[in-house]
């Protein structure tokens, strides 16, 4: 038995330790990643959140994880029984167990495990990485840094403290203590302004959004260790490996907009890009990295070349808002997002180009093909055609970078051909076991999609076998025999049937609009 099987963590899908974003970043520093179909191997992964929609949706590739919880492993394992997936497989093994015959993966993910175990633990995941590793992969490996969480790790020493002085007592009651403690010192403090009683409450804000596993885990465990990174640099030196980049591609140092005398600055403190990245970390307070490792053999450059982002996939959610008050643009032009985050651009060649962008959604599709396509209105613009490409390339890349990839999104791979706008809509396997399954929705771009209980409902009809009146005559069968109720705004049950005919048929075509545009649908 292990700690994750008496407290089982939950297992999350992670979009940015997927094999096809973790490409797109190597792509862009000047490397030739290997493509599909790959191998991929998960350390620490629990009971297979994360493997397991990357099998569902790269059928071609194969996906193995190990983790130690025997618990959590047997959960993995009869979800992918029920889902009858033949390219993914979950093995019940200790990191320091695992087999040396298991041959070369492509990608190897390790994604909250490095900072939370021993030292040997530790020296095995990068021995893992260097020795099965192929010539082109690409390892993640997240760990918690210096000097961001040294403030957390005071306020997990103090937990593991408190809870140390209590009788031996259930995980549970251990996690109440940790609670308890954090809601004392915020409450002791609570007419101070000074940085402590900020950083308290700060702290006591953050650990209420988080699960009792992630209090047990990350602040009650025996190990935590933060790293300097150039320290981790040096731990991938003596194994033959080196530090690629970042996962979040828009905090690297070569995408800082800094302004020209902080950046001479930088430059005449530090000789290299990592110890750019180390003085970044001392800069932002960074608490956490999702770092991409390669072979050291490998040359990546961080002089980025913006033609390389034609053998990119494009894909983006926002919309044109015209006319609008917030923009500097002279005719009004701005791409958002719904939460409002959103970019201006005078260049006609790059409006388009989102334009285009934010009709095909949730669809990808290849940059090359996308400035091939690009009717350019050389008149405005003033520019020649090849002029014109250059722009729109540097201007994507600027626009992924400097918005942490949310406006727009690159791919290493395209998503398989979609029917989402066929008459008989199909959610795959894996959405439809979830929605019937109580669990958390995963959607086609290895994200979580919050859903409401009506959707789980509708979500699991679609197989592909109804149209928009089947999945009507459904729901309203589950309605009739008391399966499924309807409320009003004001929590009242609707029982008249043709007012529960008039709901459902609203209500069906804008839900299946909007598993659409959250890549729900394949």
């Amino acid at each position: 038995m292990t700690s994750y099987d008496d407290v089982p963590y939950p297992s999350y899908p992670y979009s940015k330790t997927h094999p096809d974003h973790c490409a797109a970043i190597a792509i862009l520093l000047g490397l030739t990643p290997p493509k599909p179909p790959y191998r991929v191997l998960e350390l620490g992964c629990a009971s297979g959140g994360n493997l397991i929609p990357m099998a569902v949706h790269r059928p071609e590739c194969t996906f193995v994880g190990i983790d130690a919880s025997q618990r959590q492993i047997e959960h993995g394992c009869e979800m992918i029984k029920q889902l009858k997936l033949e390219n993914v497989s979950l093995i019940p093994c200790s990191i320091l167990d695992f087999a040396p015959s298991c041959g070369l993966f492509d990608y190897i993910i390790c994604h909250g495990v490095y900072s939370w175990v021993p030292a040997a633990v530790q020296e095995k995941i990068l021995d893992l990485c260097a020795n099965h590793l192929s010539p082109s992969g690409i390892a993640y490996i997240s760990y918690n840094t210096e000097p961001g969480w040294r403030q957390r790790g005071a306020v997990r020493d103090m937990m593991r403290y408190h809870v140390g002085r209590a009788p031996r007592d259930s995980d549970q009651n251990k996690i109440a203590y940790a609670r308890e403690l954090l809601d004392f010192l915020v409450a002791a403090t609570e007419s101070s302004d000074s940085a402590y009683a900020c950083m308290l409450r700060e702290q006591q804000s953050t650990l209420n959004r988080h699960s009792d596993a992630y209090i047990f885990h990350e602040h009650l465990e025996e190990h935590n260790e933060p790293l300097w990174f150039l320290g981790f640099c040096d731990r991938l030196k003596a194994h033959q490996l080196q530090f690629l980049g970042e996962a979040d591609f828009g905090s690297m140092v070569v995408n800082k907009s800094w302004p020209i005398e902080v950046q001479d600055r930088l430059d005449a403190m530090t000789h290299d890009l990592y110890e750019q990245e180390q003085y970044t970390d001392f800069v932002c307070n960074r608490v956490f990295r999702q770092s991409l490792i390669c072979h050291a053999s490998l040359s990546p450059s961080y002089a980025i070349k913006s033609d390389v982002v034609a053998n990119l996939y494009a894909a983006s959610p926002g919309r044109v808002v015209t006319n609008s008050a917030e923009t500097s643009s002279s005719d009004g032009w701005r791409f958002a997002l719904d939460d409002g985050q959103a970019f201006c651009t005078e260049l006609r060649s790059t409006q388009l180009a989102f334009e285009h962008l934010g009709k095909i959604w949730p669809e990808r599709m290849r940059i090359g093909e996308l400035l091939n396509m690009i009717a350019y209105d050389n008149d405005k613009d003033g520019i020649n055609l090849h002029d014109a490409k250059e722009l729109l390339r540097v201007s994507l890349l600027n626009v992924y970078s400097s918005t942490a990839g949310r406006l727009i999104e690159l791919s290493a791979n395209p998503f398989e051909v979609s029917s989402s706008h066929s008459s008989h809509p199909i959610a795959n396997a894996l959405c439809r076991w979830q929605a019937q399954h109580g669990d958390l929705i995963v959607n086609r771009r290895h994200e979580l999609v919050d859903v409401a209980p009506v959707d789980r409902r509708i979500l699991s009809l679609l197989d592909g076998t109804r149209c928009a009146d089947a999945i009507l005559l459904a729901l309203m069968d589950q309605c009739s025999s008391g399966d499924m109720t309807l409320r009003d705004a004001d929590d009242n049950l609707i029982s008249d049937v043709e007012n529960i005919r008039l709901l459902l048929s609203e209500l069906i075509p804008t839900r299946i609009a909007f598993y659409m545009r959250s890549s729900l649908l394949d």
